[in-house]
């Protein structure tokens, strides 16, 4: 099987398995037999085989006494068969501007502008939960896997399980908040946090946002 073979053209039980890895970041093959509801044998079997072909790897973890864990995550193969974007194209074309000596930043500015527009287009309901489950659809349409939770109807954590433009933001890492900058000028109500990023090393990227209340939640 190609790395580059899109995620559709697996079997079903190791598409679960790595679905159940590109949502939990990292997990034991205990972790995804629970998820998945394949007994830990099975799921064994299948993170291997998807190991031989590149997409999966895996670490020991000793957490006390006795037998090392196995600890299973995604490679960079293997987080190729999910949605990319444009990554592969934007790279080329900044590439190109590295040569040409127009500034990334006013790039990224750009595209920055229109991901805004398509954001304040959908997040328009008059509820802070509403602005928030529209936000989510676009984001999950635009490939980003997000988690939104809430402690209270203001301060919410989103996660993203899977960013389409990573390749892009580990060689520009100014690429990396352009959806941080988003989600504040659409729907917060103050700075947005950038918890933890997968361009910097960290199996997801986590954001703490204060949702504005009222209105529409543009500043």
């Amino acid at each position: 099987m190609s790395p580059r073979a899109p995620l559709n053209l697996l079997p079903p039980t190791r598409r679960l398995l790595l679905l159940g890895l590109k949502e939990q970041g990292e997990a034991t093959a205990e972790d995804l037999s629970r998820s998945s509801f394949l007994s830990i044998a099975v799921v064994r079997m299948h993170l291997y085989a998807l190991e031989s072909e590149g997409f999966v790897t895996h670490i020991r973890r000793r957490d006390g006494p006795g037998r090392p864990t196995h600890v299973f995550s995604l490679t960079s193969a293997g987080e190729e068969l999910f949605p990319q974007g444009y990554a592969t194209v934007a790279l080329a074309i900044l590439s190109a501007l590295d040569s040409s000596g127009v500034a990334k930043e006013d790039v990224a500015e750009a595209v920055f502008e229109d991901q805004l527009v398509r954001a304040r287009r959908a997040a328009t309901a008059a509820s802070a939960e509403g602005r928030v489950d529209q936000l989510a659809e676009l984001q999950e349409n635009q490939g980003f896997f997000p988690v939104w939770e809430n402690a209270d109807p203001a301060c919410w954590s989103v996660t993203f399980r899977h960013c389409p433009f990573i390749r892009l933001a580990e060689k520009y890492p100014g690429f990396c908040e352009l959806e941080r900058r988003v989600i504040e000028a659409t729907i917060a109500a103050g700075p947005v946090e950038h918890v933890s990023s997968r361009a910097r090393g960290d199996t997801q990227c986590v954001f703490h946002v204060h949702v504005a209340t009222g209105g529409n939640g543009r500043r």
